[in-house]
């Protein structure tokens, strides 16, 4: 098996395919950048699952109980999320791996977390068209780096990006504590039974991310707009590093 200077190892032994190996070798940031990655079906499953209709989880798990849960696991995924930089850094365990998959277990999970709250399982909460905003960003992003990967040019994450991550993984937390504290009611914007109130939560806070993801859009596309022009590259001299 050969070594590459400038390559970890696991990033050699992942190129292996030796599975067990390298989840054995890798480093710890990246085994939580995973852990984010692997959370999205799981919170999916059990989102969808524990929905009041028809829910293939409710033998096992109440809807109440699910919504708890998912809220736990956001919980932890987020903090994941701040873990894996900071032990990057302090640990000097940054790695070409870790900056290709720490956005993609990012953006993989909280659009999941969206898709969820737009499949109407626990009641009507989001419009999907707001979650396809989400999504068409996060495509935009990646068609942008692609294009930076052909230019021989590294796109670094903008404050924009950061922001907009905050926002979204706060929005998922406080709708998700609302409605398992509060009831699913609390966050709908149509009642499920006739003659209860809904407050419109989700659907409102849902407003600001969708504001704040097309802003981020704008950024990300107008400062990496020169890898677009045939013939000419950037420094980025200007774009802040590890926003």
């Amino acid at each position: 098996m050969a070594w590459h200077p400038g390559t970890t190892r696991s990033e050699t032994l992942l190129s292996t395919g030796r599975g067990l190996i390298t989840l054995a070798h890798m480093s710890w940031p990246n085994i939580l950048t995973l852990f984010r990655l692997f959370s999205a079906p799981v919170f999916l499953a059990l989102f969808i699952g524990t929905g009041r209709q028809d829910g293939f989880l409710l033998a096992i798990v109440d809807s109440h109980a699910g919504l708890w849960a998912c809220l736990v696991l956001v919980c932890l995924s987020e903090l994941s999320d701040i873990l894996d930089g900071v032990l990057a850094r302090k640990l000097k365990q940054v790695s070409n791996f870790g900056k290709l998959l720490d956005p993609y277990a990012d953006s993989v999970f909280r659009l999941s977390c969206y898709f969820a709250f737009a499949s109407h399982a626990h009641g009507k909460w989001i419009p999907l068209w707001m979650v396809m905003v989400l999504f068409y960003r996060d495509l935009l992003v990646t068609v942008i780096r692609t294009f930076g990967v052909e230019r021989r040019e590294f796109v670094h994450a903008r404050a924009s990006g950061k922001i907009k991550a905050i926002a979204q993984g706060t929005v998922v937390i406080v709708t998700l504590a609302a409605a398992a504290y509060y009831g699913e009611e609390c966050v709908a914007f149509e009642p499920s039974v006739r003659g209860s109130h809904v407050t419109s939560l989700a659907r409102m806070l849902m407003w600001v991310v969708t504001a704040v993801t097309i802003w981020s859009a704008v950024d990300y596309a107008w400062a990496n707009r020169h890898l677009f022009t045939t013939g000419q590259t950037g420094t980025h001299d200007n774009a802040p590093p590890n926003a």
